[in-house]
């Protein structure tokens, strides 16, 4: 990493601190403000007013919005992200770490099957233009992204599960083989988007003057495609696996309740529903944090991989 880009890395540090600090002041101000109040969903019908008085200062709701931010950032710093109130026994990194895992291990392997699946699809494509094939090879991943992730799902458990026997229900971890279905329904659907991105951009690499010129040299055809035309159109598709990224980590209700998946995405929700406001906290940061990571990851790609791109960086 040469000193320009270093430079930039650095500088691109510097800018996430105070867009990370605004992110956490809105989002608390906003929990706090909601409507709702966690101590009156923790007693229930149970609810008397010296009890959710001891209770409010014991998590200092009491105090003003401002003095809560503070002990809030304190504790963080720390390495501390509260205590859920649904979960009184358990510290909100015992609760959502396990969780967060379960949820980016499934996404992961969704994401990957996900995008090799489009790139291919993608190139088939943009080569087959002017035949059928292009059409029907889009067609084909479209339909499959139009059908609802809840008609696909019972509708796989009934056929793989319960007619074929080929699966179990349920959730047995990683090392089941029902984690197949799971993943077919969370990675297909993206297919689609992929491959449509793909093709546009194979496309448009096709009418430049390097690839005529290559293939004017009498080159193999498959040596063109990887070499010279793959290659090259697969640049702006870092910017779409970066953006990608921090959904893995962030699961997928509809797939984790039926699935039965003890993943992030049902834990938020039911945070949500509660509420949960310390659970709930540390999930908006944690996102907006692999977020804002994810843009610099991606700048720093492209610095890499473009050397006019580290040549302006160098310049700045």
């Amino acid at each position: 990493m040469g000193p320009g880009l270093l430079g930039y890395t650095v500088r691109r540090l510097l800018w996430a601190v105070p867009v990370l600090f605004v992110i956490s002041v809105v989002v608390f101000y906003m929990m706090r403000l909601a409507p709702g109040d966690p101590v009156d969903a923790i007693l229930g019908q149970r609810y008397q007013e010296e009890q959710a008085a001891l209770l409010r200062k014991k998590y200092g709701y009491d105090e003003p919005i401002h003095v809560q931010y503070i002990k809030y950032m304190q504790n963080l710093a720390k390495g501390d992200l509260g205590v859920s109130t649904r979960h009184q026994q358990f510290t909100v990194s015992e609760i959502i770490i396990p969780k967060i895992w379960v949820s980016t291990r499934l996404g992961a392997i969704a994401l990957v099957i996900s995008f090799t699946l489009g790139i291919l699809a993608g190139i088939y494509a943009a080569l087959a233009r002017g035949t059928f094939l292009d059409p029907l090879t889009i067609s084909f991943w479209l339909a499959i992204d139009a059908i609802p992730v809840f008609v696909a799902a019972p509708a796989l458990m009934w056929l793989f599960a319960l007619k074929l026997d080929l699966v179990g229900l349920g959730w047995r971890g990683f090392g089941s083989v029902n984690i197949i279905l799971p993943i077919i329904v969370l990675s297909l659907p993206g297919t689609a988007g992929v491959a449509r991105f793909v093709r546009a951009s194979v496309l448009g690499v096709l009418q430049e003057d390097y690839v005529r010129t290559a293939r004017a040299k009498g080159l193999q055809e498959r040596t063109v495609v990887f070499t010279h035309i793959a290659r090259n159109a697969l640049l702006p598709l870092i910017t779409v696996i970066g953006l990608s990224l921090p959904g893995v980590a962030g699961g997928s209700l509809i797939v984790e309740q039926l699935f039965g998946i003890p993943g992030i995405g049902r834990e938020g929700f039911d945070a949500v529903l509660a509420p949960d406001f310390d659970v709930i906290l540390a999930l908006v940061l944690f996102g907006s944090f692999l977020f804002v990571i994810a843009n610099i990851l991606i700048d720093l790609l492209y610095a890499v991989i473009d050397p006019r791109i580290r040549l302006g960086a160098a310049r700045g």
